[in-house]
Protein backbone atom coordinates (compact mmCIF):
# COMPACT_ATOMS: atom_id res chain seq x y z
CA UNK A 1 0.00 0.00 0.00
CA UNK A 2 1.57 3.16 -1.12
CA UNK A 3 1.62 6.13 1.67
CA UNK A 4 -0.74 8.33 0.19
CA UNK A 5 -3.16 6.30 0.73
CA UNK A 6 -2.06 5.04 4.50
CA UNK A 7 -2.16 8.27 5.99
CA UNK A 8 -6.21 9.21 5.15
CA UNK A 9 -7.04 5.59 6.35
CA UNK A 10 -5.11 5.93 9.22
CA UNK A 11 -6.90 9.29 9.72
CA UNK A 12 -10.51 7.87 9.46
CA UNK A 13 -9.69 5.01 11.68
CA UNK A 14 -8.73 7.37 14.67
CA UNK A 15 -11.86 9.10 13.75
CA UNK A 16 -14.00 6.20 13.70
CA UNK A 17 -12.59 4.70 17.08
CA UNK A 18 -12.75 8.00 19.04
CA UNK A 19 -16.69 8.48 18.15
CA UNK A 20 -16.85 4.69 19.14
CA UNK A 21 -15.43 5.99 22.30
CA UNK A 22 -17.38 8.87 22.98
CA UNK A 23 -21.01 7.18 22.23
CA UNK A 24 -20.24 4.03 24.37
CA UNK A 25 -18.32 6.20 27.50
CA UNK A 26 -22.25 8.28 27.30
CA UNK A 27 -24.29 5.36 27.03
CA UNK A 28 -22.43 3.31 30.33
CA UNK A 29 -22.41 6.63 31.98
CA UNK A 30 -26.15 7.13 30.90
CA UNK A 31 -26.91 3.37 31.78
CA UNK A 32 -24.88 4.25 35.38
CA UNK A 33 -27.03 7.63 36.27
CA UNK A 34 -30.07 5.93 35.55
CA UNK A 35 -29.60 2.89 37.41
CA UNK A 36 -28.32 4.97 40.84
CA UNK A 37 -28.82 5.79 43.23
CA UNK A 38 -31.57 3.66 44.57
CA UNK A 39 -32.99 2.78 47.73
CA UNK A 40 -33.48 -0.99 48.47
CA UNK A 41 -34.95 -2.46 51.50
CA UNK A 42 -35.52 -6.50 52.34
CA UNK A 43 -38.24 -7.95 54.74
CA UNK A 44 -36.32 -10.22 57.66
CA UNK A 45 -38.20 -13.29 57.12
CA UNK A 46 -36.75 -12.87 53.22
CA UNK A 47 -40.15 -12.90 51.17
CA UNK A 48 -40.22 -9.35 49.97
CA UNK A 49 -37.90 -6.92 48.49
CA UNK A 50 -38.90 -3.15 47.77
CA UNK A 51 -36.92 -0.77 45.41
CA UNK A 52 -37.53 2.82 44.69
CA UNK A 53 -35.54 2.96 40.99
CA UNK A 54 -35.58 5.78 38.84
CA UNK A 55 -37.88 6.48 35.71
CA UNK A 56 -36.23 6.84 32.42
CA UNK A 57 -38.83 10.11 31.65
CA UNK A 58 -38.58 12.03 34.39
CA UNK A 59 -34.70 11.59 36.01
CA UNK A 60 -35.79 13.12 39.09
CA UNK A 61 -38.19 10.48 39.89
CA UNK A 62 -38.85 7.74 41.29
CA UNK A 63 -40.98 4.73 41.27
CA UNK A 64 -41.93 2.09 44.21
CA UNK A 65 -41.57 -1.96 43.24
CA UNK A 66 -42.45 -4.44 45.61
CA UNK A 67 -41.19 -7.80 44.87
CA UNK A 68 -42.40 -11.30 46.18
CA UNK A 69 -38.70 -12.90 46.81
CA UNK A 70 -40.43 -15.83 49.02
CA UNK A 71 -40.94 -19.46 47.74
CA UNK A 72 -42.53 -19.05 44.51
CA UNK A 73 -44.92 -22.65 45.08
CA UNK A 74 -46.37 -20.69 47.59
CA UNK A 75 -47.15 -17.30 45.48
CA UNK A 76 -50.43 -19.32 44.21
CA UNK A 77 -51.57 -18.69 48.09
CA UNK A 78 -50.21 -15.14 49.03
CA UNK A 79 -52.22 -12.15 48.90
CA UNK A 80 -51.20 -8.55 49.91
CA UNK A 81 -53.78 -7.32 52.36
CA UNK A 82 -52.10 -4.33 52.97
CA UNK A 83 -49.48 -1.74 51.70
CA UNK A 84 -47.97 1.03 53.93
CA UNK A 85 -45.46 3.24 53.04
CA UNK A 86 -44.20 5.99 55.63
CA UNK A 87 -41.58 8.57 55.24
CA UNK A 88 -40.11 8.90 58.63
CA UNK A 89 -43.14 9.06 60.53
CA UNK A 90 -45.54 10.51 57.75
CA UNK A 91 -47.62 8.05 56.00
CA UNK A 92 -47.07 8.20 51.51
CA UNK A 93 -49.33 5.41 50.96
CA UNK A 94 -51.80 3.45 52.47
CA UNK A 95 -53.39 0.85 50.44
CA UNK A 96 -56.08 -2.12 52.22
CA UNK A 97 -56.79 -3.68 48.47
CA UNK A 98 -56.10 -7.57 48.42
CA UNK A 99 -53.80 -8.17 45.73
CA UNK A 100 -53.08 -11.71 44.54
CA UNK A 101 -48.73 -12.28 44.53
CA UNK A 102 -49.82 -14.99 41.84
CA UNK A 103 -50.14 -11.93 39.23
CA UNK A 104 -47.27 -10.38 39.78
CA UNK A 105 -44.17 -13.15 40.38
CA UNK A 106 -43.31 -13.50 36.90
CA UNK A 107 -42.98 -15.75 34.58
CA UNK A 108 -46.21 -16.22 32.26
CA UNK A 109 -50.32 -16.28 32.25
CA UNK A 110 -52.59 -19.12 30.92
CA UNK A 111 -52.97 -17.08 28.28
CA UNK A 112 -49.29 -16.24 27.25
CA UNK A 113 -48.57 -13.45 28.34
CA UNK A 114 -46.35 -12.16 30.28
CA UNK A 115 -47.53 -11.32 34.17
CA UNK A 116 -46.08 -8.50 35.97
CA UNK A 117 -42.80 -9.22 38.38
CA UNK A 118 -43.68 -6.67 40.76
CA UNK A 119 -46.13 -4.40 42.63
CA UNK A 120 -45.56 -1.18 41.59
CA UNK A 121 -46.83 1.58 43.51
CA UNK A 122 -46.07 5.61 44.55
CA UNK A 123 -45.39 6.46 40.54
CA UNK A 124 -43.53 10.02 40.35
CA UNK A 125 -42.14 10.51 43.74
CA UNK A 126 -39.58 13.61 43.88
CA UNK A 127 -35.96 12.73 44.69
CA UNK A 128 -36.25 15.16 47.45
CA UNK A 129 -39.00 13.09 48.70
CA UNK A 130 -36.70 10.17 49.91
CA UNK A 131 -32.86 11.71 50.19
CA UNK A 132 -31.99 12.16 53.88
CA UNK A 133 -35.43 10.51 55.09
CA UNK A 134 -36.56 6.89 56.45
CA UNK A 135 -38.65 5.50 54.20
CA UNK A 136 -40.39 2.29 55.71
CA UNK A 137 -42.70 -0.25 54.00
CA UNK A 138 -45.12 -1.97 56.38
CA UNK A 139 -46.79 -5.09 53.82
CA UNK A 140 -49.70 -7.27 55.60
CA UNK A 141 -49.82 -10.65 54.13
CA UNK A 142 -51.88 -13.92 54.21
CA UNK A 143 -50.94 -17.02 52.89
CA UNK A 144 -53.59 -19.46 53.39
CA UNK A 145 -55.07 -19.39 56.68
CA UNK A 146 -51.59 -17.72 58.07
CA UNK A 147 -51.70 -14.06 58.10
CA UNK A 148 -48.08 -12.62 58.56
CA UNK A 149 -46.91 -8.63 58.38
CA UNK A 150 -43.53 -7.83 57.30
CA UNK A 151 -41.48 -4.68 57.57
CA UNK A 152 -38.76 -3.14 55.34
CA UNK A 153 -36.56 -0.50 55.65
CA UNK A 154 -35.31 1.30 52.44
CA UNK A 155 -31.16 1.98 52.53
CA UNK A 156 -29.57 4.33 49.65
CA UNK A 157 -27.64 2.29 47.05
CA UNK A 158 -25.03 3.63 45.01
CA UNK A 159 -22.51 2.43 42.46
CA UNK A 160 -20.20 1.76 45.15
CA UNK A 161 -22.35 0.25 47.42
Amino acid sequence: MSSHYKYPLIFMASLLLAFCLIFFSYQLIHHVGMEYPNWQGESKDQDWKAVFTKNEDAPNEYSGNLYWIGDTDKADSTYVESLIVKKDDEILLSSDTEIPIRDYSGGTSLDGSAKEESISFLERLDEHELEGHDITIEVKWKQGDHYSASQLTLNEKTLFD
